[in-house]
């Protein structure tokens, strides 16, 4: 049943009125940039949490005349952008500091970051929300817009470039995903009154309807525009520059949510159509197979550590793409599920490689091993290693799993192939490099990085808050894999709600 609530007004706009009040008063105090950020981004997770209880007792929730919807789906992705954003909103409280100590940016532009983070969080959160398909293409480009501003952050040449690169392409790219849904919504005009022809939840009515050209065309459109921001190959170039070129705690944010809002929203509309073609599934396999299999295999050459986990994400998303390719309740729930892991790991993963960052100066792998680092980051980052590669009992190893399930249940042993070579490449690709940067000594290149000292002297310990929230990702990880029926629940209900769009609402 629908139930009006004012929770979905406050999930999205706290965090924008925040980033207005973080910017205001940085003006006067920089000193306590970040403060009001993290305020808020507590406010989110608990408004997001407050959702997902309603959504458990078996309510969907609604706003704007139906603008507004959330479901079980919509609900987790809301999780995702609250949890992660405070993550990541803690973790930059004492990163940006020291970036501000080691002259890569100065005390006055924190509030700028700060509010920035929140904007960015602010956008993706209305994108989880909302049920207009043309809105749907407002609020991705706007994540873009929010997040340029944040991969340009440090204002270095390279930086520049890769902002330019990313917002060029995404911007393109979702321009073609606004033409898909324009198209999309014209040809349901006829059928649903007034502006109801922009309500998804309205259009899965309809899907029937539509003549078959058009919602080929218009998937296609979709597919390569929302898949530009999500990763997919061969949309993906944009990715790897800007992930390395952003400072740590954003490319937490652009791996860990704003890839998966993109993923997010090609299923919430192509899989209305699913029931009439078939072959709209068969081509997001396909493109899931590719794209796992090539970015991986990109990962494993890469020397710079921010990098090879962007070329990870790349490879990640394309087990999404196959989950949602496959269809069926199994297919959405692993591709749901993997969704929700691959968020949680890969920020973890950026994070740890902040906090090498932090500590050591760099994030080139070649210049990180041989050298002493902290216990700390080097469990976090193994388990985070151990989870994306689908090694059991970890989170990870179960969304991957269900997704082989899906494919074998309907027989495409292709897909299942590929998919299973792709995760012991990817075990392998981690695991090497948390080996070469952890365990490996060159004692006569080295000396000074000998096994029984701490850290070189002139490395600045840890701070508790970016440590704290590594060690919560990791514990989250964890509980949901040794305990997965946490989510359980969320999960069912979530695979359920898409399937229900899929076979016309």
């Amino acid at each position: 049943m629908l139930y009006e609530s004012n929770l979905l007004y406050l999930l999205f706009l706290i965090p924008a009125v925040a980033a207005l009040l973080e910017a205001l008063s940085g003006r006067r105090r920089p000193e306590k940039a970040g403060r009001i950020a993290m305020i808020a981004a507590v406010l989110t997770v608990v408004i997001a949490l407050a959702m997902g209880k309603e959504v458990l007792a078996g309510k969907t929730l609604t706003a704007w005349d139906g603008q507004l919807h959330v479901d079980a789906l919509g609900s987790l992705m809301s999780l995702i952008v609250a949890i992660v954003g405070l993550a990541v909103t803690v973790f930059s409280y004492r990163y940006m500091r020291h970036d501000v100590e080691a002259g890569k940016t100065t005390l006055k532009r924190l509030p700028l970051y700060f509010a920035l983070v929140l904007l960015f969080i602010s956008t993706m959160a209305w994108g989880g929300i909302t049920n207009n398909i043309v809105m749907l293409y407002v609020i991705v480009e706007a994540t873009t817009l929010a997040s340029a501003l944040l991969v340009t952050f440090y204002w270095k040449p390279e930086s520049l470039e890769a902002g330019y690169k990313y917002l060029i392409l995404c911007s393109v790219g979702i321009t073609l995903a606004l033409l898909g849904a324009v198209l999309l919504y014209a040809a349901s005009v006829p059928y649903l009154p007034g502006d109801k022809a922009m309500l998804i939840t309205e259009m899965a009515k309809v899907s029937g309807n539509i003549p078959k050209n058009i919602v080929l065309i218009a998937c296609g459109l979709i597919i390569i525009g929302f898949g530009t921001k999500a990763g997919i190959m061969p949309f993906h170039a944009w990715l790897p520059d800007a992930h390395s070129q952003s400072p740590s705690p954003v490319s937490a944010l652009l791996s860990g949510v704003t890839i998966k809002v993109a993923i997010y929203a090609v299923a919430r509309v192509v899989t209305l159509f699913y029931p009439q073609y078939n072959a709209l599934g068969t081509f997001l396999a396909l493109v899931g197979a590719v794209t796992m299999l090539l970015g991986i295999i990109l990962a494993f050459i890469q020397d710079d550590l921010k990098r090879m986990l962007a070329y990870s994400s790349v490879s990640q998303m394309g087990y999404i793409v196959m989950g949602f390719g496959i269809g069926g309740y199994l297919g959405f729930f692993g591709a749901i599920y993997h969704m929700l892991n691959h968020a949680l790991l890969k920020s973890l993963l950026f994070l740890c490689t902040g906090a090498l960052l932090y500590t050591s100066g760099t994030t080139f792998i070649s210049k990180l091993q041989g050298k002493k680092h902290g216990t700390l980051t080097a469990i976090c980052f193994f388990i985070g290693a151990f989870a994306v590669g689908g090694l059991p009992p970890l989170n990870g190893f179960w969304s991957k799993f269900t997704i082989f399930l899906a494919a074998a249940q309907v027989q495409n042993w292709w897909a299942a192939g590929i998919a299973v070579f792709t995760s012991l490449l990817t075990l392998a690709c981690l695991v090497r490099a948390g080996y070469r940067i952890f365990l490996y000594r060159e004692e006569h290149h080295n000396p000074e990085a000998s096994p029984d000292q701490g850290l070189p002297a002139g490395v600045p310990a840890l701070p508790l808050s970016m440590s704290l929230v590594m060690v919560l990702l990791v514990a989250l990880s964890v509980l949901l894999g040794v305990y997965p029926a946490t989510v359980y629940r969320l999960l069912d209900l979530a695979g359920n709600a898409l399937l229900y769009m899929a076979i016309g609402g």
